[in-house]
């Protein structure tokens, strides 16, 4: 039955606001709601390409689907007439954090496109404390991957992620999920077997009934996927009937949830993996596309009960809360079995088996390296590679389909050039976090790493392993024990004599010369410096130059101060720009006001959690960094920035 306001769309949002309490209605009309109309998720679904074969995988064709538009534009005039102050947003605001953090919730409808930044960007916008609501398929492609006419769409075959473990790229942690499938369902039945999460709660109460029923009379695809253990994601509806599927052995009745309430940082999301907006009826004049109008799917039932639910996951995800689910990246590398030997050949060959884990919270993607160093930390012969493309963070072995990892062990060997020369060498083996196919210094780099020594006595055939040693003056006891050792075996920190000298102080040279190993940068002899205390050739110059070309440290009044003491403020800014750091938070450090030259900076290592400030609320901005401070800080940033 249509609405009786057909023609009188003013008037009836007028009225539904009117039936709100005061403190309903000033409350939706003080909350700041974007949705996405994404262009090029439009300019996807009109397009058509052939199906095939590429590297033995069959391409399904790519036919024309029906408009994305329309589904924003249904979600846009739906929350618009339940009240919510709605406003349009595009793609190009998805390119800048500080325009996504003036929102309190972000609806994705169909949304398939975003590149690797954009998602990154909302990632970071979900985890300082902002609300989404992803409809769907949520950006599983990117544009400029666009297939030219008359080419396959290679885009089901995740070529750029490689797992389904990072389904959805570096997004894929908000979710707290591994996708399983798209699954075709024929005369579905979706409603709620939860009845205690206070959507549920909220929706049930308003229809005045325990449960909800949105169904289909037809066959249409769904997305399934499935929360990994210990995490934050929360079926509220299931696929509760259904009288045909193609993947009957993947597929089972109120198993899989056809929404998920989720919790990620400071923010919450509510993920909808089936069209839900097919079932919704809006009978508005507007801009509809393919001569459609707003309203429901002939095929579909249960506009109301699809409305109220909608209302009240986005009063969830934008409601004052005090939740925070922290970002744990915790892996955990080790090897056995090291041996090192003279072959028949004549060739030194060292072989060993190594495992990775994921202990943490969220996915993990990288490449595992082994190198074998000599005394002036120098690569002695080819090493040894493994792209990972997915460690899920879950433990369960009893998965959908047993796709998903958390942990990767492998043997390998190592044949070295020539006969090894006598001598004591570094085995040392990383794990280098990201996509394989991303190569900026903010986007790959190791994250954690082992390391023994190697040593082979002159005309010995066999060689002695053993643990590497660690500086004498940093106890177990010590609060940065484990950030100091993971960044001497990451070759990021060195130590003097055996000792580590934890409260020295830093200088500002030693602090950029820490930050670009960490990022892998070598210092370059083409960068040049224009500072009045520094010149080519003087010691550290090449460091300090190529240090300023990466914005991690700056002059001070025409000088590099490269030995003066590093300070705290001058840390967050070598960190926010070596890494490109993004992080929006409301921070209460009373000697850090907005004016101050470094507050965004500082703002974002709190936002990341890299920094918590001191009791008193103070940030001690021009107080000096130990080095043990700075490890700590390095290490945080290593592993807050994951990607």
């Amino acid at each position: 039955m249509k609405k009786l306001c057909v023609s009188f769309f003013l008037l009836c949002t007028f009225i539904v606001i009117a039936s709100l309490s005061p403190s309903e209605a000033e409350a939706k009309a003080a909350q700041k709601i974007g949705v996405v109309f994404s262009e090029s998720s439009e300019k996807y679904a009109n397009t058509t390409h052939p199906g095939g074969t590429y590297k033995g995988q069959a391409v399904s064709p790519k036919v024309d689907y029906s408009s994305t538009y329309n589904k924003e534009l249904k979600a846009f005039l739906l929350y618009q007439q339940q009240g919510f102050h709605v406003e349009k947003i595009y793609e190009k605001d998805l390119n800048n954090l500080e325009n996504l953090s003036q929102y309190d919730a972000i609806v994705f409808a169909y949304t398939v496109m975003m590149n690797h930044q954009q998602r990154e960007n909302v990632k970071m916008y979900i985890r300082n404390g902002g609300g989404a609501i992803f409809a769907f398929q949520t950006a599983r492609n990117e544009s400029a991957k666009f297939p030219k006419s008359g080419q396959m769409d290679l885009s089901p075959l995740i070529y750029d992620v490689n797992s389904w473990v990072m389904e959805w790229d570096n997004l894929t942690e908000v979710f707290h999920s591994r996708f399983i499938d798209d699954i075709m369902l024929g005369n579905s039945t979706i409603s709620n077997l939860n009845t205690i999460h206070p959507i549920i709660q909220n929706t049930t109460k308003e229809l005045g009934k325990s449960k909800l029923s949105l169904t289909k009379t037809d066959t249409d695809w769904v997305e399934v996927i499935k929360p990994w253990q210990g995490g934050s994601a929360t079926p509220i509806l299931y696929f509760s009937d259904y009288s045909s599927t193609d993947k009957p052995k993947t597929m089972k009745k109120n198993e899989f949830g056809a929404a998920h309430a989720i919790e990620y940082g400071k923010g919450r999301v509510v993920q909808i993996g089936f069209k839900i907006y097919d079932y919704i009826d809006i009978d508005t004049k507007a801009e509809w596309q393919d001569n459609e109008n707003g309203a429901a799917y002939s095929t579909t039932h249960g506009d109301k009960d699809a409305q109220v639910f909608m209302k009240h996951a986005l009063n969830w995800v934008t409601e004052n809360h005090n939740g925070f689910v922290p970002r744990r990246y915790n892996l955990s590398l080790y090897s056995d079995s090291v041996q090192g030997y003279v072959a028949p050949s004549g060739k030194f060959v060292f072989y060993s088996t190594v495992t990775i884990k994921n202990n943490g919270n969220v996915p993990a993607r990288g490449t595992l390296q082994v190198e074998i160093l000599d005394a002036n930390d120098k690569v002695v012969g080819k090493g040894h590679e493994r792209y990972i493309p997915g460690l899920a963070a879950d433990a369960t072995t009893n998965n959908a389909d047993q796709k998903d990892i958390s942990t990767h062990t492998e043997k390998y060997q190592i044949f070295m050039p020539g006969n090894l020369a006598a001598g004591t060498y570094t085995i040392r083996t990383s794990f280098i976090e990201g996509r394989d196919d991303r190569k900026n210094a903010d986007e790959k780099y190791a994250t954690i790493a082992e390391i023994k020594t190697l040593t082979r006595a002159k005309g010995s055939n066999k060689a002695t392993i053993a643990a590497a040693p660690f500086f004498q003056d940093v106890a177990k006891s010590n609060g940065a024990y484990d950030d100091i050792k993971n960044l001497q075996a990451l070759g990021i920190v060195k130590g003097s004599n055996g000792k580590f000298n934890p409260q020295g102080t830093l200088t500002r040279l030693q602090a950029t010369e820490m930050i670009l190993r960490a990022l892998n940068i070598p210092a370059s002899s083409s960068a040049a410096l224009n500072a009045q205390d520094s010149k080519a050739g003087d010691y550290g110059y090449a460091v300090l130059a190529t240090g300023a070309r990466y914005g991690i440290i700056a002059l001070e009044d025409g000088k590099i101060n490269a030995h003066q003491p590093m300070t705290r403020a001058a840390m967050a800014r070598a960190l926010v720009n070596g890494f490109k750091l993004q992080g929006i938070a409301e921070i209460t450090f009373s000697d850090v006001p907005n004016s101050h030259a470094y507050f965004k900076e500082i703002k974002a290592l709190y936002a990341l959690g890299i920094t918590t400030g001191y009791a008193d609320h103070t940030f001690k901005p021009n107080a000096t960094v130990t080095r043990q401070n700075f490890a700590q800080f390095i290490n945080r940033t290593l592993y807050a920035n994951s990607k």
